[in-house]
């Protein structure tokens, strides 16, 4: 239905009151629908939403819109049910995007087809998962010795070892302690990816934290990271600030995307996040080792990407597979982003991407991820040199009400943050947009 250049989404919602989780009441609701806006209603507070086939009238990028915002109001464990609509085309599509944006399939009543909103993780205690992928043994040892040291008790770290000797072996041997060490010796050289797929597929935490074996982590990285995704089950990332060091594990002057991005810790919109960081082309979230994420972001979705967990709308990211991660995750949910240095990634010449070779997949990567991302029209909400942001309290809950904040490391216009966004949100096609 279109109705003064808006269109409305006729939804029938569940209502929700405290205590009380089946409510049987319902009524009915029309939702205004306004590309890139949110609808006036509060995250987390519906059980239950149907939507008719009205929603196949919208374009691709408009529906992705409405089912991002269904996955926002809908509380944890809610359903999102589509119904009115008997062709299967219809329903293989909305499949596909609905777990795009992170809900899950599941079977509806009556021939109906139906998604559910997945509940966090609730245990007090969770396990979280160190994974290694080694192929280097110089500074291998420092790297595990930062993730035992760990103040975050239940731990595993995995280990898969891609050397051509048996030095990560030998040094691994020589380490003991609270937390399990698992030790994989590939058979055959796996390279990056596939040696991280793997790692993720021996996982049994609910939460992954990557670690190259030349990178280090601070003794407070991953229950200072754990803090704010148990607290807030949106959220499926988690990052800071990091060091930048040398071969001598010197601390060094920044690179651009080292630099510091906001002065307090944060909760950062996942649209906004991964818009700045693919736009620019600028990974100021951090390298794999740098963030914690919620394995759920990792799940199998067979209408999507089948069997490959580090690939964003099936595409690869060949050379950027932290992007990958990244943009996969930030579809899904919102990120935190703490202000303090909680990791320490090492630049030195031994490194890959220190190779021509790799560093133009890297970019070639990139710019396939950005083709992606615009085609998607998942830059249209804000412009890139600002985030959405919510504050963060010392336990990690969030605080205080949405507001846009600049990326600090970035130039920025003269205009207020206000009128940026409704300077973007006015543009009708933006000269990068081919799409539109």
């Amino acid at each position: 239905m279109t109705n003064a250049g808006s269109r409305e989404l006729g939804v029938l919602l569940k209502a929700r009151r405290p205590g009380a989780l089946d409510m049987a009441v319902r009524f009915s609701a029309d939702i205004v629908f306004s590309a890139g806006l949110e609808w006036d209603m509060a995250a987390n507070v519906v059980d239950r939403i149907w939507i008719g086939d009205a929603v196949f009238d919208l374009s691709l990028r408009d529906q992705l819109v409405v089912l991002m915002e269904c996955r926002r109001v809908l509380h944890p464990s809610g359903e999102l049910t589509l119904w009115e609509d008997d062709s299967d085309e219809h329903r293989n599509s909305f499949a596909r995007w609905a777990e795009f944006i992170g809900l899950v399939e599941r079977s509806g009543n009556a021939g109906t087809a139906a998604w559910t909103k997945p509940s966090p993780e609730n245990a007090a205690q969770p396990l979280v998962s160190i994974l290694i992928p080694s192929c280097n043994p110089r500074y291998f040892a420092e790297a595990l010795d930062s993730a035992l040291a760990q103040t975050w008790s239940p731990c595993e770290i995995i280990i898969c070892d891609d050397c051509e000797t048996d030095a990560i072996e030998k040094i691994v041997a020589t380490r003991s302690g609270p937390k399990s060490i698992r030790y994989i010796k590939n058979p055959e050289r796996l390279r990056a990816r596939k040696n991280y797929e793997k790692l993720f597929s021996l996982a049994q935490g609910s939460f992954l934290k990557f670690l190259n074996d030349d990178d280090v982590l601070e003794p407070e990285c991953v229950e200072t990271l754990l803090r704010p995704l148990l607290a807030n089950p949106d959220i499926t990332l988690s990052t800071s600030h990091r060091w930048r060091i040398d071969g001598a594990s010197r601390v060094i002057d920044d690179m651009p995307a080292t630099q510091e991005i906001t002065h307090s810790d944060v909760i950062v919109d996942g649209i906004t996040l991964a818009s700045a960081v693919i736009m620019y082309g600028l990974n100021f979230i951090g390298e794999p080792s740098t963030a914690l994420l919620r394995k759920s972001a990792f799940a199998f979705r067979p209408h999507l990407d089948g069997e490959q967990p580090f690939h964003f709308n099936g595409e690869e990211v060949r050379g950027a597979v932290d992007l990958a991660m990244w943009s996969r995750a930030l579809v899904q949910g919102d990120a935190a982003f703490i202000a303090k240095r909680l990791s320490r990634f090492r630049s030195h010449g031994e490194q890959a991407q220190a190779r021509e070779d790799v560093l133009q997949r890297s970019v070639d990567g990139i710019r396939n991820l950005q083709a992606q991302w615009i085609e998607l029209g998942l830059f249209r909400r804000y412009p890139p040199h600002l985030l959405r942001c919510r504050s963060l309290d010392e336990s990690g809950a969030a605080v205080g009400e949405w507001h846009p904040q600049p990326v600090l490391s970035f130039p920025q216009p003269p205009e207020s943050p206000e009128r940026a966004i409704a300077t973007w949100r006015a543009t009708r096609r933006h000269a990068f947009d081919t799409a539109a």
